[in-house]
């Protein structure tokens, strides 16, 4: 089993990356693609193999042509060499000049040369039988009538007319050229049948050639268009099955493709396919698990804050009720108690009072949660002002100073601005340093798509391990006796700014003070004017 992917989200499942096995009698996919190209391959193959056969034999052909050529100018030259020899001879007797002795010479040796080489390149026995007659009649009669006729014409002319007349050399001179003349004719005859054999082959190969090209092109294209339609209807249909898994038809299965590989890829779909199905089937269990759990939140939620209204509002009477006694006991036995009996009811009425301003801000901080969205309108600038007019005693005692910047119209809930604003306002005159009279500083700034409302003080400060604690409910960082309250008026003031759809949240340092940073949503104004 191969190891996990790196990088992978806890608890995510991973599976094996294991290569496919071969199936039995599927073909590959080069298997398909290049099997239906055997049969134009081997025409291919054929056609040339029958072109080289067709050269090979055009070949020997018109080397059957040449040596005809050859041969028949043998004969030709041959011809010409009897002809040489016998006016060479017959110059010589008649002049008796031995010039001419000269040319009867050379024709003898050239004659001689021409038999040899005409019977080294003769192809028949009745070819090699006329050179042997005419070699012989010319032998004869260079030995009956040329040798005896030039040997007499050096005694005397009259002995070598003797000679001449006898007609015996001329006789035999013309038996040759008629043999020769049998050989010209048999000789061309063999010439035109062997070149009318190498066209006539050489136009079968061009026909052959042409014909088995043609027809390998033709079977090469029909082929390829066979298999690129047998491949692309293969994969449309496995996209198209790919695409109904994909809009969600999980059930979906890839048909069965004839190829190994595309076999492969359809498997690993309907894999795919039905981790998805398993996985949406979980995803839905947790969904309604998690339906039924918010369900049950909720519900828990609402009787919470029911349970919080109704005990905040039904506490206070009995706490009025033992804040009325306790004061009429102090009245109408004021004399009568001692000191401690006096200390008591203090502490009394003081943990009344306390109590009272617990469940008053409870109930507020229940409202806030409970109240609805209604949104309108809302100058912050006339808001701020009734808030610092609210604390305007708190603000004379402390001799701070309440700086407002111009502030944005937004679309917002007047109520819940009302609570967020004052609680912030009245925290930053709370935490005072000791000896420095507080300075708050209020502005906005313009932000994407939100305004954001800044309220610095130059108060005590809050450590950075503690800036999310204080927005807690009851949570607080200091004694009573120290700063009074009951530690809610920021979880009221964030509820407040969740209810707004905005955030809340804050800077500070240690003994320099805080800014406290609230952002509200800016929606368009549907009225068209500009805030």
């Amino acid at each position: 089993m191969s190891a996990p992917a790196p990088h992978a989200e806890p608890g995510a499942p991973t599976a094996d990356v294991q290569t496919p096995a071969p199936l039995r009698g599927v073909p590959s996919l080069r298997q398909v693609l290049l099997r239906p190209f055997v049969l134009p391959f081997a025409l291919l193959l054929g056609v040339g193999a029958t072109i080289t056969y067709g050269v090979n034999r055009n070949d020997q052909a018109v080397g059957l042509v040449l040596d005809a050529q050859t041969r028949l100018q043998l004969i030709t030259d041959l011809a010409k060499q009897v002809s040489v020899m016998e006016s060479g001879q017959r110059g010589y007797v008649i002049t008796g000049q031995p010039l001419f002795l000269e040319p009867y010479e050379n024709g003898k040796l050239t004659f001689q040369a021409d038999v040899f080489a005409l019977h080294d390149l003769s192809v028949t026995p009745l070819q090699r039988t006329n050179l042997a007659r005419v070699q012989a009649l010319v032998n004869r009669w260079h030995e009956e009538a040329a040798q005896p006729e030039i040997r007499a014409r050096q005694v005397s002319m009259s002995r070598a007319a003797e000679r001449v007349s006898g007609g015996v050399g001329r006789t035999l001179l013309n038996d040759a050229r008629t043999v020769l003349d049998t050989m010209t004719t048999n000789e061309s005859i063999r010439l035109s049948d062997a070149t009318r054999a190498s066209k006539s082959l050489l136009r079968l190969v061009q026909l052959l050639s042409v014909a088995g090209v043609l027809l390998s092109v033709t079977l090469i294209l029909f082929t390829a268009y066979r298999v690129t339609r047998s491949v692309s209807r293969m994969l449309l249909s496995l996209n198209s099955a790919a695409q109904s898994i994909a809009q969600g038809h999980y059930d979906q299965r890839t048909p069965r493709m004839p190829v190994e590989e595309l076999a492969h890829l359809g498997a690993q779909f309907d894999a795919m396919a039905s981790a998805v199905q398993d996985r949406e089937r979980q995803l839905r269990g947790a969904a309604e698990a998690l339906r039924a759990t918010n369900e049950h939140l909720e519900r828990s939620n609402r009787e919470l804050e029911q349970f919080a209204y109704v005990a905040s509002h039904d506490l206070q009477e009995p706490l009025r009720t033992i804040g009325s006694y306790t004061e009429l006991l102090a009245r109408r036995y004021h004399d009568q108690l001692d000191d401690r009996a006096r200390q008591y009811i203090d502490f009394t009425t003081s943990a009344t009072l306390r109590m009272k301003t617990l469940i008053q801000d409870l109930l507020v901080y229940s409202r806030v949660r409970k109240a609805p969205r209604v949104t309108q309108q809302v100058d912050l600038n006339v808001l701020t002002s009734e808030i610092t007019a609210d604390l305007n005693a708190q603000i004379r005692s402390s001799g701070a100073h309440v700086q407002v910047e111009a502030l944005p119209t937004v679309i917002s809930s007047p109520d819940l601005l009302r609570h967020a604003l004052q609680n912030l306002i009245g925290n930053a005159l709370k935490f005072q340093r000791p000896g420095t009279a507080p300075h708050v500083h209020v502005r906005a700034e313009r932000r994407p798509g939100r305004w954001v409302i800044h309220v610095q003080d130059n108060g005590i400060g809050i450590a950075p391990e503690y800036h999310d604690r204080i927005f807690g409910v009851f949570q607080r960082l200091h004694p009573m006796d120290e700063y009074a309250g009951s530690g809610i008026g920021l979880a009221v003031t964030r509820s407040a700014a969740e209810q707004l759809g905005g955030e809340l949240w804050l800077d500070s340092v240690p003994g320099q003070g805080s800014t406290f940073h609230l952002a509200l949503p800016d929606p368009p104004d549907p009225t068209g004017d500009p805030t």
